[in-house]
């Protein structure tokens, strides 16, 4: 049971958040850009703005002090090309801009644009997988910001960490990774300790909004990493604590609250506590519809896995299963659709002839 429910999980809480996606709240200086920036794993706690190409550029100029310059200044202009590509996961058309971008700063001896520069292209090398050069630039632009005069346990500092860690996971360096974890965990607790964010979120400021949110998104991170070295329980916490945060901050009909009640689901399943997994995905499964969710083939197929290890209804598992198989086809998601006919065959081993005569 639980190398099969490990299997559907591990896949799925790999795919990616679509790229119109922007954090609720933002440390570092691209992640005021878009999320799409900082895939995955990172890929919590977003929200969806009305205006996303205003938001990203308005963050854009308030962090380098061109407010009061033309809104179409050549280097804002440029910077923003970029990211609009990395977006469209047309990474090395964002590299080029961005190198463009850098030159005019770097005639302009603008080093707090060039800064900005580097973290942009930490996050193009990240999103195309090529990690060692995504780490050395990360680590220069912690570097250059504390050299700056930025403290260590800001914000910004802990999510370059935050992205470092994940990227040691990548690599399988174990110990780096938990390192990475943990310094970005107990930062962020330390700030939180002394009032109950949860209970008085309205009455935040945005640096701590933004440290509560920075908190649960390293949190789930860890939770991944947990689950990948086999402490489900110690998974499970760190699930059920994003959630918590994610249901306060993005509200239950958001694609994040919705990839973490899978997750929360998926290690009940793995625990044999399938009436709570079962619960959960099925709640994940009725919002997502009413939001037209881009991870209902995923929800689907879990459910479908969790039933055909649950014994009960072979039936039901078979439904579950041709609905993520035809969802996923809908919204070309290979994975989910090698993952359904996966489910699908191993319901034929399983099941009475008479299921799938239909």
């Amino acid at each position: 049971m639980a190398s099969m429910a490990s299997s559907y999980r591990v896949l799925f809480r790999l795919v990616r958040r679509p790229f119109n996606y922007i954090f609720k709240q933002s440390s570092s200086p691209t992640s005021q850009i878009s999320s799409s920036s900082f895939p995955q794993v990172t890929q919590s706690f977003c929200q969806k703005l009305p205006s996303c190409k205003n938001a990203m550029l308005a963050g854009l100029l308030s962090l380098l002090g061109l407010q009061e310059r033309e809104p179409e200044d050549p280097l804002i202009h440029t910077i923003k090309l970029g990211i609009l590509n990395l977006q469209r996961q047309d990474f090395n058309k964002a590299e080029s801009m961005l190198h463009i971008a850098l030159k005019m700063a770097q005639e302009r001896e603008d080093r707090q644009a060039e800064t900005y520069i580097f973290d942009v292209l930490a996050n193009v090398a990240f999103e195309k997988g090529d990690y060692d050069k995504a780490e050395k630039l990360f680590v220069d632009v912690m570097k250059r910001s504390i050299a700056a005069g930025m403290p260590r346990d800001d914000n910004a500092i802990v999510e370059i960490s935050l992205k470092l860690a994940e990227i040691y996971d990548h690599r399988k360096d174990t110990k780096k990774a938990e390192q990475g974890y943990r310094f970005c965990i107990d930062t962020q607790e330390k700030k939180l300790e002394k009032k109950d964010y949860l209970a008085c979120l309205s009455e935040l400021s945005d640096v701590e909004k933004d440290t509560l949110v920075l908190w649960a998104r390293s949190t789930e991170a860890f939770g991944r990493h947990q689950l990948e070295q086999g402490r489900i329980l110690e998974a499970q916490k760190c699930f059920e604590d994003a959630l918590t945060v994610s249901k306060k901050v993005n509200g239950m009909g958001h694609e994040v609250t919705l990839s973490l009640l899978n997750d929360v689901g998926t290690v009940a399943s793995m625990l044999h506590d399938y009436d709570r997994a079962l619960k959960l995905l099925k709640e994940a499964i009725a919002v997502g519809r009413d939001i037209k969710s881009s991870n209902l083939a995923v929800f689907y197929c879990n459910l479908g896995g969790v039933l055909m290890e649950e014994g009960r209804s072979y039936a039901e598992a078979e439904d579950a299963c041709r609905e993520a198989l035809k969802l996923a086809n809908k919204t070309n998601n290979s994975e989910a659709a090698a993952r359904s006919r996966d489910c699908l065959e191993e319901l034929k081993k399983r099941a009475p002839r008479a299921v799938f005569v239909r």
